[in-house]
């Protein structure tokens, strides 16, 4: 592997790039706090305080799964 198929999967920097990355970083926190908050009962009576660790593993499982899959990955594929 040469040092150009490695720079090969990085995306360019442009406009598009960073539309994707305020949208995914906004949605994010919104998808966190619904996971955390609505959805598992934090913000509810019915609070089990393992809210946060719950919805950290849900959205950890997927990021590693995803992770993982883009390192093994032979080249960018926007």
């Amino acid at each position: 592997m040469t040092g150009r198929d490695v720079l090969s999967k990085v995306p360019a920097v442009t406009l598009g790039f960073w539309v994707i990355k305020i949208l995914a970083t906004t949605l994010g926190e919104t998808g966190g706090d619904s996971i955390t908050m609505s959805w598992l009962g934090e913000t509810t009576s019915a609070a089990t305080g393992y809210g946060y660790l719950i919805g950290t593993g849900l959205l950890l499982v997927p990021f590693v799964v995803l992770v993982v899959a883009q390192t093994l990955a032979k080249k960018f594929h926007p």
